[in-house]
Order: structure tokens, then C-alpha cells, then sequence
């Protein structure tokens, strides 16, 4: 079936002449995030960064990787063109962390059951180790802890932290890190940045979207 076959991702994922944008809201700019052209080939466990300035259409192609965007051109997994499968059979293969995750205003088992529900605390342990958490939400006082309306009462690092916690359970076959330490301080962005790719088996592929300054 197609499931089975998106699912065992032996083949990976192939763009062709990718072309996708926003609809222009108002006087805004037409052109800003708009992708023209695009190829783009990502091997399974292969890890692949997607760099440029504001505007070049990197969070544009994230969107169209998990298909809360249309696009024209051919995009296919296992030789599978994307158009001919339903959207939660594709979000089943290709998962994104935005780069403001949205959390639940629940306790941190509770978001982190939402990826798989029925795993045992000791699984959420382990997955919170993994994404450096752990220790934290020790000292929260445990699985409990709520994390406020929209993950009001976490930091923006911790919200990427839960977000790929929530990911590594669904164990996603390609993984998309949409500009992961935006809303995070200079200082930690990097660490974060090796924890996150870190905790993620080197057998998933990962397409990081990330703003790198460009020199003039």
C-alpha cells in the first residue's frame, strides 16, 4: 500500500522545478518567500541544511516539505508524487517543528501523549533525557508540569525541546527543523542547535531551515 511504502522511506524525497508562495495579503511584497525552481534531494538519514537571507522562501519550502502548502512541479517520496496522498498519510512520514511549536496548555506527559498515546512515563523519561530535558522538568516537579497557556510558562528553547520530544516519539522517517533557535538567546542558539540534531537517530533524515547571514 502507499502507507507501508511512505512509511519504510527506502527511496527518499525528490523535488523537481518547485514553484510555491504565499497569497499576497495587501500591499505586501508577492514575491517575498517565494520559491522558483526548486530541486532538492534528501536520502534517508541524510542530513541537509537549507540556508539564505529573510525572504529567500526557506520557511515556504519547509511548509511545502510537510504540505500546509500547494505547489506546482513534482514532489515525491519513494517515487510516490505527494499530490496522490492524503495529507495526515504524508504527516505520518515527513514531520515539522515550527519555529514557534505550539503547546498545550496541560501538564508535560499530557503534550508529550499527544504525539503517542499510550506511552509508558518511563518512555517520556527517556525521550526527555534524550532532548535534554529531563532534569528540568525534575525540577518542575515532574510530568505534571504544566506548561501554561501555549507554552506560556517555557522558555523558547524548552518549547523546541518539547516539540522534538513530541517528534522523536512519533519517529518520524524525515524530520523538518523550521529556523529552530529564532526565539532563542545568541548565546545558547548553538548548543540547542547540537542537542536538537543530536537527539535525533541517525537514521531519520533532518532538512534544517536555518538563517545564516549572507555577506555583502
Amino acid at each position: 500500500s502507499q502507507q507501508d511504502l511512505l512509511v519504510s522511506y527506502d527511496n527518499g524525497l525528490e523535488l523537481r522545478g518547485i514553484r510555491a508562495h504565499w497569497p499576497a495579503r495587501g500591499d505586501a511584497d508577492g514575491d517575498a518567500g517565494r520559491l522558483v525552481g526548486v530541486d532538492l534531494d534528501v536520502d534517508p538519514g541524510e542530513r541537509v541544511l537549507v540556508t539564505g537571507p529573510s525572504g529567500a522562501g526557506k520557511t515556504t519550502l519547509a511548509h511545502v516539505l510537510a504540505r500546509f502548502l500547494d505547489y506546482d512541479g513534482s514532489y515525491a517520496i519513494d517515487g510516490v508524487e505527494v499530490r496522490d496522498i492524503s495529507g495526515d498519510d504524508l504527516r505520518r512520514t515527513v514531520g515539522i517543528i515550527e519555529q514557534s511549536p505550539y503547546l498545550f496548555d496541560e501538564s508535560v506527559r499530557q503534550n508529550l501523549l499527544f504525539a503517542r498515546e499510550g506511552a509508558t512515563d518511563d518512555e517520556l523519561w527517556t525521550v526527555l533525557e534524550r532532548v535534554g530535558l529531563d532534569l528540568w522538568v525534575r525540577e518542575r516537579g515532574g510530568l505534571d508540569a504544566r506548561v501554561g497557556d501555549r507554552g506560556g510558562l517555557v522558555s523558547g528553547g524548552q518549547a523546541q525541546r518539547l516539540a522534538l520530544a513530541r517528534a522523536v516519539l512519533r519517529d518520524f522517517p524525515v524530520l523538518v527543523l523550521d529556523e529552530p533557535t529564532a526565539g532563542v538567546d545568541p548565546a545558547a542558539s548553538d548548543a540547542l542547535l547540537v542537542d536538537l540534531l543530536g537527539a535525533i537517530g541517525r537514521d531519520r533524515a533532518v532538512v534544517l531551515v536555518s538563517h545564516v547571514e549572507v555577506p555583502e
